[in-house]
């Protein structure tokens, strides 16, 4: 939901035609809005990962399987193996869509591609 702050005993007037511009934006237009990209957990297992850039802090997050969650930064790291600890740093869109993945025994970080 759009949330809106206006000044104490102010009248505000819509038609028909304004009223219609606004409506509720989904998750990936607000992570647009705010800054940020999506990612979703399409693995076996819990993925931990810490997102950052220059102006975001390392912060360590966690997705369960099946979950997905918005975020902010311009790298990702993660663990990029299921059986030892093998770091990976990855750069990322800022404002783009991606997904954890395996194959065999490695875990990777995927762009989701949207058509519109």
């Amino acid at each position: 939901m759009l949330e809106t702050t206006c000044p104490k005993n102010t009248i505000y007037f819509l038609n028909d035609s304004v009223e219609d511009l606004f409506e509720e934006l989904s998750c990936n237009e607000t992570s647009v809005l705010v800054g940020g990209f999506r990612i979703t957990n399409n693995t076996d297992r819990t993925q931990s990962f810490y997102p950052f850039s220059s102006t975001v802090p390392l912060e360590r997050n966690v997705l369960q399987p099946g979950s997905s969650k918005d975020t902010s930064g311009n790298y990702i790291l993660f663990n990029s193996s299921r059986n030892s600890y093998v770091p990976k740093l990855q750069e990322v869109d800022p404002t783009g869509q991606y997904q954890f993945g395996t194959q065999g025994n490695q875990t990777f970080v995927g762009g989701i591609n949207q058509f519109f």
